[in-house]
């Protein structure tokens, strides 16, 4: 991969270093980080292939032959299930080894990948299948589709750049496969996908993300349906007590068991971050519907409804939001120093009636996330001006601060070749890993 782009102006490190190093803890970005095209060719450099990221759920390819074409970053890729096991996915750069046309150009199914330009063909596990128009000097062999490392675990298929420079993920899927298919996420299928292109750094994207200060003024349906915002949206001693009241009766119903359900690890550049956590709605809420009432059949075998919602971290980019009825997939994938794909996708049960209402379902989160690419898009272009200045972060993000700790740690250390202190070393809020939006996040 390249560090520049044919756009951006050759990258200065050191500057980004000095940048880096007189940045105040507590408090945003300074306006280069989120505008400039040379950092997000570092960026693009150096911290996406350390990321895995979610691509896609397993139903997509439920049967073998069948390929979709997903974005990674910038690149596009396909995902492809090979046989009939769990395991057998796989994915390739979208990129012919003939003269490098494009290969897929939408989802399919076949029994070998061809490319549209010359017709070479592909085993569904990257082999050259085609090889009677090559000279005899070549060898086929060397001429497989380029593999893109993917893994797949609790229904969910991740995919990262580089294998030389990702974590480890075992550890992840040890982690969260049992909460996720107790969430019905691996018996499942899609009932609804939007993407929610934002014309915003995906720093800005996910920072918004990852607080519910704004809630309040921002969201009014989501305030409505959320318990937690009693303590995640305002600071009021008397909405806490009323919150920490709920929670306790919720409790009481489930039993320690299912309470005490969680799983954390922050990760660093050699960890893979993840987080599971399980929290009421509230308000006597059974989903996150509307009216609270049932929007589809039960997932993950439950026979009733608990009014519980689990949340997980999936990486840096990923998450999941899954309610006794349904599950929603967020995935933020950067596209340029100023644009980011933001996709969410609903799951229900693979058994679910075939005409259920995919409107009701995706409500919350679709009028939700219209206005966070609103308030995201104009805090982007506020930044643009030339009166922008970081600003204090309040203590209801300190969770979009010290994500910002723990770029600007692993930027400069991957710039560098030195390693700071690790992020479990660090002052991270109590309440990171166990808050109520996406184990680290705080509207899941």
């Amino acid at each position: 991969m390249q560090a520049n782009t044919p756009n951006s102006q050759p990258i200065d490190r050191n500057e980004i270093v000095r940048l880096i190093d007189r940045q105040r803890q507590d408090w945003s970005l300074e306006q280069a980080f989120y505008t400039d095209p040379a950092i997000f060719a570092l960026e693009r450099d150096l911290w996406f292939p350390r990321q895995w990221v979610l691509v896609a759920h397993a139903s997509e390819v439920l049967e073998k032959g069948r390929y979709i074409v997903r974005q990674l970053f910038d690149e596009e890729i396909i995902v492809v299930r090979f046989g009939d096991g769990e395991a057998d996915i796989a994915a390739y750069y979208n990129v012919c080894t003939h003269r490098g046309s494009r290969l897929c150009t939408k989802d399919g199914r076949g029994k070998l990948l061809v490319c549209p330009y010359h017709a070479w063909s592909f085993r569904l596990t990257g082999e050259l299948q085609s090889r009677q128009d090559l000279p005899p000097s070549v060898d086929p062999e060397a001429l497989g589709l380029h593999r893109v490392p993917s893994k797949c675990f609790g229904g969910l298929v991740f995919c990262g750049l580089d294998a030389n420079s990702l974590p480890d993920i075992e550890p992840v899927a040890a982690g969260l496969t049992d909460g996720l298919r107790e969430n019905g996420l691996d018996q499942a299928r899609i009932v609804a996908r939007k993407n929610y292109l934002t014309k915003a750094n995906w720093k800005l994207v996910l920072e918004n993300f990852l607080e519910c200060y704004h809630c309040r003024p921002a969201h009014p349906e989501y305030y409505r349906v959320n318990g937690h915002v009693k303590v995640t949206a305002t600071r009021d001693a008397d909405k806490a007590v009323e919150w920490q009241n709920e929670i306790e009766a919720w409790h009481s119903v489930i039993g320690d068991a299912e309470f005490h359900k969680g799983a954390w690890q922050p990760g660093d550049l050699d960890t893979m971050p993840f987080a599971m956590h399980r929290k009421p709605i509230g308000s006597g809420r059974n989903t996150l519907s509307n009216t609270g009432e049932g929007v589809s059949c039960l997932m993950g075998g439950r026979s009733a409804y608990d009014g519980g919602e689990s949340g997980f971290r999936l990486g840096r980019l990923s998450f999941a939001s899954a309610a006794n009825d349904y599950v929603t997939l967020f995935q933020m994938i950067p596209r340029n120093a100023m644009e980011t794909d933001v996709i969410l996708t609903w799951l229900v049960d693979k058994d679910a009636d075939q005409d259920v209402d995919a409107d009701a379902i995706s409500w919350m989160w679709d009028v939700t996330t219209v206005q966070d690419k609103k308030i995201t898009e104009d805090n982007a272009d506020g930044i643009l001006s030339r009166a922008y200045r970081p600003g204090p972060y309040t203590p209801l993000e300190s969770q979009t601060s010290f994500f910002v700790q723990t770029y600007l740690s692993e930027l400069r250390s991957l710039i560098t070749g030195t390693r700071g202190a690790p992020a479990s070393q660090w002052s991270a809020p109590a309440q990171l890993f166990a808050s109520p939006k996406a184990a680290c996040s705080t509207r899941l």
